[in-house]
């Protein structure tokens, strides 16, 4: 049985929760990837799962009606977020505030991404960054969101915008309390191909009790593949890769280890499928002047009603949060992921040939194996200019300061 084509399932699991008879499971396939998988024995023809399903049914789009640059000043709190750390003060306000729950992704006690929930602020810690691979919801994760709705509870769910499409499938009804953001999505990668790379770097380097691994954040590691252990406080640094110099990173980014749906993907698009939707400000000041600091700003566009008040009360509430507004257009002059989807790289077909043949340990390797090289290349050749440039810097500062 088919819910949807498999080349536009998105992995949501809408199917999977609504599903009476608990006869879906989501499996890999032979990509890697998870699908739904129907159990013949239990299945009842209902149809409940091909109706529900984001893929059969149109969703509703809006076009953000404001766009605001913002950040939290408070460096402490911002310092493992990816950018301006907007995720992180919206939780906080619906937990210490609204007394409500906040979903959103973190790594499990196997440092593999999940959905959950999270009521408390010292659990925020760990949902905290940019995850590059897609994160799994479980056969409840959805039933949990409808039942603290109906509970009068107020929820804020924060993921991808194909979770989103599967979150107000199975809800159904626009509930006054329940907001949802969106991420800007550059796509992701299946589930697999991160543990089969952490569990490969973990076993080269000899580490053990890593407790969280990072992409992005406002310290020395933005845009590395670092491991960390310990959380809160006393988190510290074990290895990191540089994007470029990466296998895992690498290949998401180059559009090399997506899921098959993310080329096609619908929700890459002006309109936008939930609330509110946050990400990167790629290109602010670029076309017009902007009066702070760009870097690790985030993007907040504005799509509903709800949407506006449920930020508006959030912005008073955070006085450490700076919102400047700026035009839409700005924000969609760079591309693609908020105009169309990721491009496949040449590369894909290699890639998933090779999946097929050695798993993807080996497929990554081979595949990227010259580009790694060239990059790690170009970094130990530039390495003297970029000494010179950095002394002949702070000679000019000392030189001015002098006289």
């Amino acid at each position: 049985m088919e819910i949807c084509p498999s080349d536009k399932c998105t992995g949501c699991a809408a199917c999977q929760n609504i599903c009476p008879h608990d006869g879906i499971s989501m499996k890999e396939n032979q990509y890697g990837e998870l699908h739904p998988e129907v159990d013949k024995t239990k299945c009842k023809n209902c149809t409940l799962c091909i109706n529900i399903c984001p893929v059969n049914n149109q969703p509703v789009f809006n076009y953000p009606s404001l766009c605001y640059a913002s950040w939290i000043t408070d460096i402490k709190k911002r310092r493992i977020c990816a950018s301006g750390g907007i995720g992180t003060v919206m939780a906080e306000y619906v937990i210490n505030k609204l007394n409500g729950i906040t979903y959103g992704s973190r790594y499990d006690d196997n440092l593999t991404p999940i959905m959950t929930s999270a009521n408390t602020v010292e659990q925020l810690e760990r949902f905290k960054g940019s995850r590059y691979v897609q994160s799994i919801v479980s056969n409840t994760t959805y039933k949990e969101v409808l039942a603290n709705i109906k509970s009068g509870k107020k929820v804020l769910f924060i993921g991808t915008p194909c979770q989103i499409a599967g979150l107000k499938a199975y809800v159904k009804n626009d509930y006054e309390n329940l907001i949802t953001v969106d991420l800007i999505c550059h796509g992701c990668a299946p589930t697999e191909y991160f543990n089969k790379e952490v569990k490969y770097i973990c076993q080269r380097n000899k580490l053990s009790g890593i407790t969280d691994i990072r992409f992005r954040g406002n310290d020395n590691y933005n845009y590395c593949f670092s491991f960390w252990k310990n959380n809160g406080e006393n988190n510290h640094y074990e290895y990191m890769e540089r994007a470029s110099e990466s296998y895992y990173l690498s290949g998401f980014l180059l559009g090399v280890t997506l899921r098959e749906n993310c080329y096609s993907c619908s929700y890459a698009r002006p309109e936008r499928i939930s609330d509110i939707t946050i990400g990167d400000f790629i290109g602010l000041g670029q076309q017009v002047p902007f009066d702070h600091s760009t870097t690790n700003v985030s993007s907040v566009m504005i799509n509903t009603e709800k949407g506006k008040s449920f930020y508006d009360g959030m912005s008073k509430n955070t006085p450490e949060l700076i919102n400047v507004v700026r035009n839409y257009q700005e924000r969609l002059v760079y591309k693609p992921s908020l105009t169309k989807p990721s491009t496949r790289h040449k590369l894909n077909s290699i890639f998933r040939e090779e999946y097929l043949r050695n798993g993807y340990t080996t497929a990554i390797r081979k595949t990227l194996g010259g580009y790694v090289r060239r990059q790690k290349a170009k970094r130990i050749i530039s390495l003297p200019w970029q000494v010179a440039r950095l002394v002949w810097t702070n000679a000019k500062r000392i030189v001015s300061n002098v006289w």
